[in-house]
C-alpha cells in the first residue's frame, strides 16, 4: 500500500493504541507493525513526517500556535465569536465548571467541540491528501485561507482524526515515545544519519530496508547538523570530578543564539540549534563572513551576539532580532551583530569532527580572520582574548585544577555572563551528544542569587496536567508613597511558577482561589496594579485586592535584565520560588526602590553584600537544609497523617492534581487501602476536609457531621468511581450514577449534558452503560419534555413548522373503492409523517387537539356535514375557540411553502359559531330527557304566568328591546333557598337590540337548518328553558356563552338521526350584584332538587312578552301561539313585553296538587 491508498484513520488507530500501551517496547512494536503491514510500498516519509512533525523541515512552519489555531477553528466551523464553544476554544487554558478534565489541552478541547458537529464516522481522508492540505496550510499566511483549509479537513475527517491533525499542526503528539526510539525502530542507523543531515526525507528514502546497515554518513556543507550539547552540573567540584585526568579548557558561556554558519563560496546559511534557517542574519553578517573566512567551504559552530560599540560590551540577551532587522533596513546604530566561533566542523572538502578539540582550535585560528566586534574566535591562546578590555578576565583558558575552574567561574559571574562551559580538549565533535564531554555550570544552578520577597498579584492557567488550574504567578513589587502607611500600588515584576512541590502549589492556589478575578482584557486592570499590558505579561486572573494575597520568596540567576514586558525597571532570569511566606504580611514585600538599590550596589546582580561568596563549601548540606525548610510548609498537618505511603510506587497518573477526602467507607475496605490506591495512581489524600480537597468520597449517605460537612463543601462521590478508575487504568467521567450528592455547578452541568435516563448526549456507550440506561427507563418522556428539547436542539424554522400543533385527522367519507382507499390511506400516512418531521404531534383524541384536519376530496364538504358525523357527546368540542378546523390543503400548502400558513383561508368553522363557548355536560343526562323536563316545566310555568298571585307584568322602556332572561347564581353550601311568596327579587337584565338579535338568529338558523326556525312551539320552549344540574343539593344554572346573544337564540340542534331536540349544557356566567336565594322550607328544597328548573329566580312570561316583540316576530314571520289550559290564545302584538315573577311556593304547591 502507498500513501495514496492508506487512510489516515489507520495511522490514528496506531496513535490511539500507543496511548494505551504502557511500555516503550510495545509502542515500538506497534510502529514496526504499521510500517511492515500497512506501508508495503515503503514510501515511509509521508507517514513518518506525521509521526515526527517536529523534525520535518520539508514543509516549513504553519504559523499557528494554540491561540491563533483556536481562532481559525472557530472561523472554520462558522461559530459566533461569543458562542460557548468559541469561547471555550479561545480560552482553552482556563478552568471552570464547564471545562472538565481537558482544560489546558487544546486538542482535546477542540475534539469535544468538533464531536458535536462531526460525529465518529471517518471521512476516508488518505495520508497523501492530508499532507497536501498541510502543505497548503503551511504555505499560506492569510488567516482566512487557513480557516478554509481547516474547514476542508473538518469535512473529510471525524472528531478523533481531527484531534490528531491539530496535534500534528502543533507538533506535539504526546505519544509517550521519544524520537530516538522511533529512529531506532525504523532503522539502526537512522538517528546517526539524521544527526549529520537533519533531513527526515533523506533518512526515510535511504534506509528503507531496516535489515541492511548503512555506511556511516559524514556531514555536508549546506545541510544543518545537530549540535553537540553540554551536560549540566551543579558545582565546580562535580564538574572537575567528571573530567578528572583530562586536559580541560574552560570557556565563557555566552548568552546569545547558537548558530551554525555554512559557507559554500558566497552562499552563506545560518542554522539554529533546531536546524532552522535564519535568513535575517544574512544582511548584517554575510559580507563579513565572506571576506574574513579564508576557505571556500566550511562549517563553523558558535554564538550570535550583539556588540555595543558605545560600552564595548556585549548587549543583553534578546536584542538579536532587533539589530538584524535594523541591518536589513539599513538603519544606523551603535549596536551590531557579532559572531563568536568556538568550533569548526568542516574545512574545504573534509569533515574535521573526528579530530580532537585542540586540533580543531588550531584549524579555527588558521581559517578565520578575527574582526573586533564583528567576527571573533574563542580559543584559550588568542582570538577574542586578545581583544578584551584592560583588566577584564579571559574569555577562555586552560584549567589545571578545580581552583582554576572556581576562579574563572567567579570572574564570569562578576562580569554578568551566563556561565561557563568545560570541555575535554581531546574529545571529538559528536552530533547530538550530551554524554558529558562538555559540561556547563550556571549561577542559578548553585543558588547564588538572593531571595526576594514579592507579592502575588495575578495567575496564569497551566497546560497538560495543570490544565484549568493556576500554575504560574505574576508577582509584583510595592511602590511606597510614604513610610507611614501601607503600599497602595504594586508594579509587575516577573512571572514565576517553578520551585514548589505539587502539595505546596495546590495549597497556595487553594488559599488564593476565592480571591481570583477573571482578567477581562481590554477592561482596565485593578487600580492598585501597574502593568504594561504586554501580551506576555497579561495574566488570566487577578488577585482582587493586595491585602488578600500572599508573599512568596523567589530566587533566580543573579543577573538582571532590563525589562520591557513588565513594569519594573529590571527583570529576573530563570526565577523560581524557594518558599511561601505565610508568616509575612502582604505589606512587607520588597519595594521597587530597595530592589533598584540592590541591583546598583551589586553591579547589576541580585547577590547581597553579605553573601558568603559563590563557592559552595558544602553543597550537599545546603541542599538538605533547603529541603528541610520546604517540609515545614505542608498542606497536611503531621498529627493527622495516619497512612504510611512511603513504600507505595506511582504506577499511573490518573489522579494527578487531585486531593481526596474519604467521608466514610464500606466495611469490606479500609481507609489505608483507599489512601494507598490514590497515591499509587498519582493522587494525594487529606485526613481533614479543607479547601485543597477536590474530591469527597463516601460509601453511603449518613446523617453525621462528616457527611454534612462534605455536602457543604461540594459534590459527594461514591467510592465505586475510584475503584472503577483504577480497574480501567483511566480517569472515568463522573456520571450521575457515581454521585451521592450534587452541588450546584455539578447539578447544572449534569442537566445540560445528560438526559432523564442518565444517557450522555455525546459519549459513546458500551453494553454495561446500555443496560444501566434501560434499567433507568420507567416510562416514555412527556410530550412537553420532547417539545423542550426540540426547541433547544432544532432551532431551524423550516424543520419546525408545526411546533406546538396537536393535529387530529378526520377522514370525511368512507371510501368503498379499494384502490382509492389505499391511496387515501397512503396520503394520510404521508401527512402524519410530514407533521412529525416538522415538529408537530398527531393525536388520537379531539380533547387535546389544536387542529382538526379534514381529509375530503369533496370540495362541498362543510361544517354541517362534519358536525353530523360526530357523536353527540363530542359535538361540543367542535365549538372550542382553541380548535382550528381546516382542510388538509392547509398542511400541504404549508409544507410546500416551508412556512406555517394562516388557518383562516382553509377554515371550516362557521362565522356565527366562532365565539360560541360550549362546555362539557357534567350531569350526563340524555338529550331527550332534558328536553322532556324542559317542556314540562315550561308548560307548568305558562299556567301560572297570569295567576292572581302573580305580580303585574312590567313594561320595557325600550320598544322592541325585550329583557334578557335573568341569570341565577348557584346556591352555596347547604343554605336553604328563599321561596317565600313575599320575597322581592330584582334582576339586572341586559338590553340587546332586536335587529342584531334577529340577524344573529337568522345566521344561526341558516347553519343549523331552516326547519327549526319554523317550529314556534319548540323555539319558545327552548327560550324559556334553562339547563341545570344537581350535585349534592347544589344547583348550577346555565346561561348563554355569549353576552350579546338573545335568550331566544340559545343554541339548539335538531339531530336528524335521532329525531329529537338536544340541548347543550351552558355554564352560568356570574354577574355583579346578583343575589343568592336561600331555602327556608326543606320540603320545597326537596321539590326543587326533583325539578331543577324550578330554581329560577325570575321566569319571564314568554306568552306575554313575545306579544310585544314586533322586531323578532318580523324575523320569524309568524305570530307565536301558546296553549294555556287547553285553549289557544292570540297574543297581543301591540302590547308591550311584560315580565312577571312567579312565586316558588305557588309553583311547588301546584306541582303537589298535580301529582
Amino acid at each position: 500500500m502507498t500513501d495514496t491508498t492508506v487512510k489516515f484513520g489507520l495511522l490514528v488507530s496506531m496513535f490511539q493504541a500507543m496511548l494505551r500501551d504502557r511500555t516503550a517496547a510495545k509502542k515500538r512494536k506497534r510502529f514496526r507493525t504499521f510500517l511492515d503491514r500497512v506501508y508495503t510500498g515503503r514510501e515511509y516519509f509521508s507517514a513518518v513526517r506525521l509521526i515526527l512533525p517536529g523534525l520535518d523541515r520539508e514543509r516549513g512552519t504553519y504559523g499557528l500556535k494554540e491561540s491563533t489555531l483556536a481562532t481559525c477553528v472557530v472561523d472554520a466551523l462558522g461559530l459566533a465569536k461569543d458562542s460557548p464553544d468559541a469561547l471555550r476554544l479561545v480560552n482553552w487554558r482556563k478552568g471552570g465548571a464547564r471545562s472538565g478534565a481537558n482544560a489546558g489541552n487544546f486538542a482535546l478541547i477542540a475534539a469535544e467541540v468538533l464531536q458535536r458537529r462531526q460525529g465518529m464516522v471517518s471521512g476516508g481522508l488518505t495520508i497523501r491528501e492530508l499532507n497536501n492540505l498541510l502543505d497548503q496550510l503551511a504555505s499560506t499566511e492569510n488567516r482566512g485561507e487557513k480557516a478554509v483549509i481547516l474547514s476542508s479537513l473538518i469535512k473529510k475527517t471525524n472528531a478523533l482524526e481531527m484531534k490528531w491533525i491539530l496535534m500534528i499542526i502543533l507538533k506535539d503528539l504526546k505519544l509517550g515515545i521519544s524520537e530516538k526510539s522511533i529512529f531506532h525502530e525504523f532503522h539502526p542507523d537512522a538517528e546517526d544519519l539524521f544527526n549529520v543531515t537533519c533531513d527526515l526525507k533523506l533518512v526515510c528514502e535511504k534506509l528503507k530496508d531496516h535489515t541492511q546497515r548503512q555506511k556511516k554518513q559524514d556531514i555536508e556543507v549546506g545541510k544543518p547538523v545537530r549540535p553537540q550539547l553540554a551536560m549540566r552540573v551543579g558545582d565546580a567540584t562535580t564538574a572537575w570530578k567528571k573530567l578528572h585526568g583530562k586536559h580541560v579548557v574552560v570557556e565563557c558561556k555566552f548568552d546569545g543564539d547558537r548558530i551554525q554558519i555554512h559557507k559554500n563560496g558566497e552562499e552563506i546559511h545560518f542554522f539554529s540549534r533546531n536546524f532552522l534557517e535564519h535568513p535575517e542574519y544574512a544582511h548584517g553578517m554575510s559580507n563579513v563572513i565572506v571576506q574574513n573566512i579564508l576557505v571556500q567551504r566550511c562549517i563553523l559552530d558558535g554564538e550570535m551576539l550583539v556588540w555595543d560599540m558605545a560600552t564595548q560590551h556585549f548587549a543583553e540577551f534578546g536584542s538579536n532580532q532587533e539589530i538584524a532587522k535594523a541591518a536589513k533596513e539599513g538603519l544606523e546604530s551603535n549596536r551590531q551583530l557579532c559572531y563568536i566561533a568556538f568550533d569548526i566542523l568542516y574545512v574545504g572538502d573534509t569533515s574535521v569532527i573526528h579530530q580532537s578539540l585542540t586540533e580543531r582550535h588550531s584549524l579555527l585560528q588558521k581559517v578565520v580572520k578575527p574582526v573586533k566586534g564583528r567576527l571573533e574566535i574563542l580559543v584559550p591562546d588568542g582570538g577574542i582574548n586578545d581583544h578584551r578590555p584592560p583588566g577584564q578576565p579571559f574569555w577562555s583558558t586552560v584549567a589545571y585544577n578545580v581552583e582554576d575552574v572556581e576562579r574563572f567561574f567567579k570572574d564570569t559571574i562578576e562580569n554578568r555572563d551566563e556561565g561557563i562551559v568545560l570541555k575535554d580538549l581531546g574529545s571529538k565533535w559528536e552530533p547530538g551528544d550530551r554524554s558529558g564531554k562538555w559540561l556547563k555550570l550556571k549561577p542559578d544552578y548553585i543558588h547564588a542569587g538572593s531571595d526576594l520577597d514579592v507579592l502575588i498579584i495575578g495567575g496564569y492557567f497551566g497546560s497538560g496536567r495543570r490544565g484549568g488550574e493556576v500554575s504560574q504567578f505574576l508577582v509584583g513589587l510595592a511602590e511606597l508613597s510614604d513610610h507611614t502607611s501601607y503600599p497602595k500600588r504594586f508594579i509587575s515584576f516577573c512571572r514565576v511558577g517553578s520551585g514548589l512541590s505539587n502539595d505546596e502549589l495546590n495549597a497556595l492556589v487553594a488559599k488564593l482561589k476565592p480571591y481570583f478575578r477573571k482578567n477581562e482584557y481590554p477592561k482596565r486592570v485593578p487600580h492598585f496594579y501597574e502593568v504594561t499590558n504586554n501580551s506576555k505579561e497579561r495574566p488570566d486572573v487577578w488577585i482582587e485586592s493586595p491585602d488578600k494575597s500572599i508573599v512568596i520568596s523567589i530566587t533566580s540567576d543573579i543577573r538582571t535584565v532590563k525589562s520591557e514586558v513588565f513594569a519594573a525597571p529590571y527583570g529576573l532570569r530563570f526565577p523560581r520560588i524557594t518558599r511561601v511566606r505565610y508568616d509575612k504580611p502582604w505589606y512587607e514585600c520588597l519595594d521597587v526602590q530597595s530592589f533598584i538599590e540592590l541591583v546598583q550596589s551589586s553591579n547589576g546582580n541580585t547577590r547581597r553584600a553579605d553573601d558568603a561568596g559563590l563557592q559552595n563549601e558544602n553543597p550537599k548540606h545546603t541542599r538538605n537544609t533547603r529541603r528541610g525548610e520546604r517540609k515545614k510548609v505542608t498542606v497536611v498537618p503531621a498529627h493527622f497523617i495516619q497512612t504510611d505511603t512511603s513504600d507505595v510506587r506511582e504506577e499511573t497518573f490518573i489522579f494527578a492534581n487531585m486531593v481526596f477526602y474519604f467521608v466514610n467507607i464500606p466495611p469490606s475496605y479500609s481507609v489505608d487501602y483507599f489512601h494507598k490506591v490514590v497515591v499509587e495512581n498519582g493522587g494525594t489524600f487529606s485526613m481533614n476536609l479543607n479547601d485543597s480537597v477536590t474530591h469527597c468520597i463516601a460509601a453511603e449517605k449518613k446523617a453525621g457531621i462528616k457527611y454534612q460537612a462534605a455536602v457543604h463543601h461540594g459534590d459527594v462521590i461514591h467510592y465505586s468511581w475510584v475503584l472503577d478508575c483504577c480497574k480501567q487504568k483511566r480517569l472515568l467521567h463522573l456520571q450521575p450514577k457515581y454521585f451521592l450528592f450534587f452541588a450546584g455547578p455539578s447539578r447544572k452541568k449534569i442537566l445540560e449534558e445528560f438526559d432523564a435516563f442518565s444517557d450522555h448526549y455525546y459519549w459513546d456507550l458500551d453494553v454495561t452503560d446500555i443496560k444501566q440506561i434501560f434499567s433507568n427507563i420507567v416510562g416514555l418522556e412527556s410530550s412537553d419534555r420532547v417539545e423542550y428539547y426540540r426547541k433547544k436542539y432544532c432551532p431551524v424554522e423550516s424543520l419546525c413548522l408545526f411546533r406546538g400543533c396537536c393535529i387530529y385527522f378526520f377522514k370525511a367519507l368512507p371510501i368503498i373503492n379499494t384502490d382509492c382507499k389505499e391511496v387515501s390511506e397512503l396520503a394520510l400516512r404521508r401527512m402524519r409523517l410530514e407533521i412529525t418531521m416538522h415538529a408537530g404531534e398527531v393525536c388520537d383524541s379531539l380533547t387535546r387537539a389544536t387542529h382538526l384536519l379534514v381529509y375530503s376530496t369533496n370540495e362541498s364538504y362543510n361544517f354541517d356535514h362534519l358536525y353530523k358525523s360526530f357523536p353527540l357527546i363530542h359535538r361540543h368540542l367542535l365549538h372550542s375557540k382553541k380548535l382550528h378546523i381546516v382542510r388538509y390543503q392547509w398542511l400541504e400548502d404549508s409544507v410546500k411553502k416551508a412556512k406555517k400558513l394562516p388557518e383562516d383561508p382553509y377554515n371550516l368553522n362557521p362565522d356565527s359559531l366562532e365565539d360560541l363557548e360550549v362546555d362539557n355536560s357534567e350531569h350526563g343526562l340524555p338529550a331527550s330527557t332534558s328536553n322532556m323536563e324542559n317542556q314540562s316545566v315550561s308548560t307548568l310555568l305558562d299556567k301560572y304566568e297570569t295567576g292572581k298571585r302573580a305580580r303585574p307584568i312590567q313594561r320595557n322602556t325600550g320598544k322592541g328591546n325585550p329583557r334578557s332572561t335573568r341569570r341565577m347564581r348557584a346556591r352555596i353550601g347547604n343554605r336553604p333557598a328563599k321561596i317565600d311568596r313575599e320575597e322581592s327579587v330584582s334582576s339586572d337584565s341586559a338590553v340587546v337590540t332586536g335587529r342584531e338579535e334577529a340577524l344573529e338568529s337568522r345566521k344561526y338558523n341558516n347553519i343549523m337548518g331552516e326547519g327549526e326556525s319554523a317550529n314556534d312551539n319548540t323555539r319558545i320552549e327552548g327560550e324559556s328553558a334553562k339547563t341545570c344540574e344537581s350535585l349534592g343539593g347544589t344547583l348550577v344554572w346555565g346561561q348563554t356563552g355569549s353576552e350579546d346573544m338573545h335568550p331566544a337564540e340559545l343554541h339548539k340542534k335538531k339531530d336528524s338521526d335521532v329525531g329529537s331536540d338536544s340541548m347543550h349544557v351552558i355554564e352560568d356566567r356570574l354577574g355583579e350584584g346578583e343575589k343568592l336565594e336561600q331555602m327556608v322550607d326543606p320540603l320545597h328544597a326537596m321539590l326543587l332538587d326533583m325539578v331543577p328548573s324550578l330554581s329560577q329566580r325570575n321566569v319571564e312570561g314568554e306568552s306575554c312578552s313575545l306579544g310585544g316583540e314586533k322586531q323578532q316576530q318580523q324575523d320569524i314571520n309568524a305570530n307565536p301561539v301558546k296553549k294555556v289550559d287547553g285553549e289557544k290564545e292570540k297574543l297581543n302584538v301591540d302590547a308591550n313585553p311584560v315580565k312577571k315573577k312567579v312565586s316558588y311556593k305557588d309553583v311547588a304547591g301546584q306541582l303537589l296538587e298535580d301529582w
